[in-house]
Parts: C-alpha cells; sequence; structure tokens
C-alpha cells in the first residue's frame, strides 16, 4: 500500500482577517489547498524542500494531477524529495471567492497584489517554518501567480518556472476577456441576487469561446468536424462546474494585468518555458519576451502541437528542466 505522502491529501483553512491591496478587509477567509511529499527541516528546523504548484485558468489545487509527467512518484519533482504545495487561487471556487463567499456581484476586484499575498499570507501562516520557498510552478494562469511572487517577494524563492504563461493581459487575452464579460453581462439574470439555471446557457457559451483559444492550430486541424463537435460538448460539460461571477472577477483582472515595468525586479532563478503554436500565449509575445527582460534567465519551447494539453508534452523537456533545478 503506498504511503499517505503520494496523495495529493485537500484541507482548508480559515484566515481571520485578509486585506486586499484597495484597503478592504474580509474575516473568516477560506483558503482550499492540497499537500503531499516529504517535508525536509534544517537543523533550526525549518522546511527546505517546500515547492508551490500554481494551478491555470478556471482550475483548482487538483491541477497538479495534469502535470503527471514531472510531478509524482519518480518523477521530477517526486513526493520523497520534495514537499509540494498546491493553493486554489483568491477567486476560484472553494477558496475565497465570489460563489464561495456567496458575495457574487458584491466581491471586490482583486488585483496582482491580492492573488500572491493571498498565497503568502497562507504559507506564513499554515507553515510558518517555510522561511524560503524552493521553487514555484506556475501554469498559465498560475504563471501570472509565479511571476508576481518573484516581482514582489524576490527573496522568498530560488526559483521560478513560468510554464505556458505571459506577463500582462494583452491581445487575445485581452479580446477573449472583454468578449466573455459581454456575454455574462448580455444576460437579464446576471444581476439578479439569486443564481438562476439560465445562466448555464452563458457558461456553456463562454466554454465554446474559451475553446477557440485553447488548442495549437496544429491540433485543431487534425480533428474532424465530428471530433470537433465532440470535444466542444466535452467542453460544455465541464464548464457547468463552473461560477459565472468567478469567470467574470478574472476576466475583469485579465483586462488589467500587466507586469512589463516590473520584470527587472526578479532576482531569484527563472526559467520560462513557452509553448510552440500555442494559441493564447504566444512565445514570440508572451515568453521570449521575459526571458529577455530577466538576466539570467533560462528559455525553453516546448512541441506539444500534436497534444490537446501541453502538460503530457513536458517529458520531451524534462532533463533540461532537470538540469535547471540541479543547476540551483
Amino acid at each position: 500500500m503506498l504511503e499517505e505522502k503520494y496523495f495529493l491529501k485537500n484541507e482548508q483553512y480559515i484566515f481571520e482577517k485578509f486585506e486586499f491591496k484597495s484597503g478592504l478587509i474580509f474575516e473568516d477567509v477560506i483558503v482550499d489547498y492540497g499537500t503531499m511529499g516529504t517535508p525536509k527541516f534544517d537543523d533550526e528546523g525549518n522546511i527546505v524542500n517546500a515547492l508551490l504548484f500554481c494551478h491555470g485558468f478556471f482550475k483548482d489545487y487538483a491541477n497538479i494531477h495534469d502535470f503527471n509527467q514531472i510531478f509524482g512518484r519518480d518523477k521530477l519533482f517526486n513526493q520523497d524529495d520534495y514537499f509540494i504545495i498546491s493553493i486554489t487561487s483568491l477567486g476560484i471556487a472553494n477558496s475565497f471567492s465570489p460563489s464561495t463567499s456567496e458575495l457574487n456581484n458584491d466581491f471586490p476586484n482583486y488585483m496582482m497584489e491580492d492573488l500572491v499575498n493571498f498565497q503568502r499570507q497562507f504559507l506564513n501562516e499554515r507553515f510558518p517554518e517555510i522561511k524560503k520557498i524552493k521553487g514555484i510552478f506556475g501554469y498559465s494562469f498560475g504563471g501570472y501567480i509565479a511571476l508576481g511572487w518573484s516581482i514582489y517577494y524576490p527573496e522568498d524563492m530560488e526559483f521560478v518556472i513560468h510554464f505556458a504563461s505571459s506577463f500582462k493581459g494583452s491581445a487575445y487575452k485581452y479580446i477573449f476577456s472583454k468578449f466573455a464579460n459581454r456575454i455574462i453581462e448580455a444576460s437579464s439574470y446576471f444581476q439578479q441576487e439569486v443564481y438562476n439555471p439560465s445562466m448555464a446557457k452563458g457558461l456553456i457559451l463562454l466554454s465554446q469561446l474559451h475553446y477557440l483559444m485553447s488548442f495549437s492550430s496544429d491540433y485543431v486541424y487534425s480533428l474532424s468536424n465530428e471530433e470537433i463537435d465532440f470535444s466542444l460538448e466535452s467542453f460544455a460539460d465541464e464548464s457547468l462546474f463552473l461560477d459565472i461571477h468567478n469567470i467574470k472577477f478574472i476576466n475583469d483582472f485579465m483586462m488589467t494585468f500587466d507586469l512589463s515595468d516590473q520584470l527587472d525586479k526578479i532576482k531569484c532563478r527563472l526559467l520560462v518555458i513557452g509553448v510552440e503554436n500555442n494559441a493564447y500565449s504566444v512565445p514570440k509575445y508572451d515568453s521570449i519576451p521575459i526571458y529577455e527582460a530577466v538576466a539570467g534567465s533560462e528559455f525553453l519551447l516546448l512541441d506539444a502541437s500534436n497534444k490537446n494539453n501541453e502538460a503530457d508534452s513536458l517529458y520531451k523537456i524534462e532533463d533540461e528542466i532537470r538540469n535547471f533545478v540541479e543547476s540551483i
């Protein structure tokens, strides 16, 4: 029977108070998270092998399961060598969010500092033995947060891996967020205090809009129309588990998100991984500019054009990621 450390254990923690950058303070703030692995301690009792995973859009702490190419038993980031923490982000269901708090439209708009401080306060309170994070792995939306960590608290971690992500909500990301919000706001039910099942129609439209940006053109062109119909329906089914208010506030965040003028503050070792032929985060505009702006950073380009999930292709560059980690 496998030991408990090999399984992702889901728990919840409550902040007595959490303050947004705007000055708004909330009490009894919930943090949803998962842990797995083995904490290792120095002579002073500090955990020295903590690895933080930051999940993708509309995902939660369990998104780490999609990264079994590099996270897991006998993998690069394994449970014997690392204590792995995956936090469901501020704004996402089960952590403090429009849906979980039941504030819905009255939830405060959040900024990058809020997303990072939410995680940092959690680590400081729940795991005070972590004085310095070994590394942070951020995927897509989580890549924004990982980058924010390295900018606002550059001494808090040894390395950051920024995967299939960006440093600002521009171009297609901005267009998607703007049009998605127009779909949401067009519904007469959105402003109602009681959630109406008719909002499910809006979720389906949003999921199909998201589908356009989720896969490489090579992958989409490899599908028949029948296969596209099937995958569109699957996308729609998954969307019904989301909350439209949570999506609205993510879109609001994306339309203001921009770390362009702060990249020079990054001091930790940084590995930027772009995904070739990615329709949402384009290496030329989203990954390479970070690599060029941050002194000493490294860049890898992953070919995942024939996969519907870029994480499934990480095995192709596992050795290069390992070399980066082991060089620190």
